[in-house]
């Protein structure tokens, strides 16, 4: 019976936010988006796998949180700005930790300061490397499973890109302090209160400036985590929701949990590190979702499908396979720019999952290749004057990453296999001799 009264919840919600009903103004249509995206976030939570990842990244967070320090304080020790890392680390634990901050804070940056980079050895470098880019990378993925990218950075964009990322987040902590310190100088504050409202601007830019600060941080990192293109809107709307998300959790946190936990007595002096992990959980639970509600917004048509790949049947897959590789060959026999996936999701109005599924499949075979470009687009690897529709057809059709032993097919697997074969030749004989190259040319007749 609940299980009943849940599913007709669920038709009710779809019902109300994807019927079909004009909206009356622009505010009314903002307000529907705003709900679809709101409950694909909650679908993805209830499916688990936003929680799932979530964990995982705390288990690297732990392992690398201590070598991702000791590189940014090498860096921040050499712009001589280094003792400014544990007030830093104490603004960000306080809201959550309470007391147990200053400890925490103290313990980090002790650690952190007995690592000398300048005399570990080349494997000791080497492993701290290593373990700062493999929770990078993992984060990395994270990202892209949200953003429904199969294909990760390379090697070399990897290790370039995660290090000037490393290297680069000191210098923004510099320019943060920096500013920081000439909003607070005496004479911008004079300034402000010599003008009829200047108290009450005083009171705003405090309370904005952090939070827009905090928005545009999150929104940077929701454009260069993942291995594809995120337009800035839906990065900054994604940020502004993360940052409500992190300032709420703070609150609850320090008026709920940190304050008047009864499990502070249960666990006694372990409640810290725990305390600690639940906060780098949610921490990061924040982030996916902020990220997920980017995704959304830049992709709406996924709120309600979903990222899931769709479940399609053998005969629509192999059709989207084909129309995929045939408007490849079609852009590059009229000599225009590359398709690239979003332009081919733009075109085509298909999902992104069923695109990319598509490109990794006809990359697989050696139909077609990917450009250098950011995002790259698609070429076909060889000529394509003399490729005969039937031929791609049997190489989508077999491939396969799993190829199993044919000495286990039974004999009725074999006489199936046999009937099959038989309707290929069939369909072959049907086809005849048409290549892609001959659609283009009927086509351009029409």
């Amino acid at each position: 019976m609940q299980l009943r009264s849940l599913q007709e919840l669920k038709t009710r919600t779809v019902s109300f936010l994807w019927g079909d009903r004009p909206a009356e103004n622009r505010w009314q249509r903002a307000g529907i988006r705003a709900l679809q995206i709101g409950y694909a976030v909650i679908r993805d939570l209830a499916q688990g796998n936003l929680s799932l990842r979530a964990m995982s990244l705390v288990y690297y967070t732990v392992i690398a949180f201590v070598p991702l320090l000791a590189l940014a304080f090498a860096v921040l020790k050499g712009l001589g700005v280094h003792n400014e890392l544990e007030p830093a680390l104490l603004g960000l634990l306080q809201p959550f930790m309470g007391e147990y901050s200053i400890e925490i804070a103290q313990n980090v940056v002790g650690f952190v300061d007995n690592v000398r980079v300048d005399v570990l050895s080349v494997v000791s470098l080497g492993v701290l490397l290593y373990t700062v880019l493999t929770m990078m990378q993992r984060i990395e993925l994270s990202f892209n499973y949200i953003w429904s990218v199969a294909q990760a950075r390379s090697i070399g964009s990897r290790i370039s890109e995660y290090l000037f990322a490393i290297i680069v987040a000191p210098l923004l902590i510099l320019i943060s302090v920096g500013l920081a310190s000439y909003v607070n100088t005496v004479f911008f504050v004079r300034l402000l209160e010599s003008l009829p409202t200047g108290g009450f601007l005083l009171q705003l830019i405090g309370q904005i400036t952090p939070f827009l600060f905090m928005s545009l941080a999150f929104a940077l990192a929701f454009i260069f985590i993942p291995n594809t293109r995120v337009q800035f809107r839906s990065a900054f709307i994604g940020g502004i929701v993360t940052t409500i998300a992190w300032k709420l959790m703070g609150w609850v946190f320090q008026n709920f949990i940190t304050e008047y936990s009864a499990n502070a007595v249960i666990y006694a002096a372990f409640f810290a590190v725990i305390l600690l992990m639940l906060v780098i959980y949610l921490g990061w639970l924040m982030l996916l979702i902020g990220s997920s509600v980017a995704f959304y917004h830049q992709h709406p048509s996924k709120t309600y499908a979903g990222r899931e790949p769709p479940k399609l049947s053998l005969r629509l897959k192999e059709e989207v396979d084909l129309t995929i590789a045939y408007l490849i060959v079609k852009r590059f026999q009229q000599g225009v720019e590359p398709w690239s996936a979003d332009e081919l999701q733009a075109y085509t109005r298909m999902s992104p999952a069923m695109i990319e599924s598509a490109v990794q499949i006809l990359m697989a075979i050696g139909f077609i290749r990917a450009t250098d470009e950011s995002p790259p687009c698609y070429l076909p690897v060889s000529t394509v004057d003399n490729c005969r529709l039937h031929e791609l057809r049997h190489k989508v059709r077999n491939y396969a990453k799993d190829h199993p032993d044919s000495r286990s097919c039974c004999a009725e697997q074999m006489q199936i296999r046999a009937i099959l074969d038989d309707a290929e030749k069939t369909w072959r004989q049907s086809c005849g001799d048409t290549t892609l190259k001959d659609l283009i040319k009927s086509e351009d007749h029409e």
